[in-house]
């Protein structure tokens, strides 16, 4: 149950930022279960080890890097994944590049895990 909480939820985010948001695409259910393990693997087991390695340039930062981790991290899904796109978005009239399109799904896929994790 432990695992399967984290998955549920982070299908549940993909599934509603991919509703809300034009530049989050995926092709079928498949991809989405795909991603979300992929997801949660890389969260749980990745992430760690990037903090741990990264962490004198995060104390220099202040903390900061761990959000270029998260990018990197989903990145690496939509890389992995090939059903799962996000595309460069726009925000009023401000064109954003693929790394901050990136940038605000993370914060958008953080933002709903806590609260569906809350939740459920």
């Amino acid at each position: 149950m432990k695992l399967l909480k984290p998955l549920i939820v982070t299908a549940l985010t993909l599934v509603l930022l991919s509703y809300l948001l034009p530049t989050v695409s995926y092709l079928n259910w498949t991809t989405i279960v795909l991603a979300s393990l992929v997801l949660t693997i890389l969260q749980k087991l990745i992430r760690p080890v990037l903090n741990i390695l990264f962490l004198p340039v995060n104390i220099i930062t202040l903390g900061l890097f761990s959000v270029v981790i998260n990018v990197f991290l989903l990145w690496l899904v939509t890389f992995l994944v090939p059903g799962l796109e996000i595309k460069p978005m726009i925000i009023g009239s401000v064109s954003l590049n693929q790394f901050f399109s990136l940038l605000v799904i993370s914060f958008l896929i953080s933002l709903s895990q806590s609260v569906l994790s809350f939740l459920l």
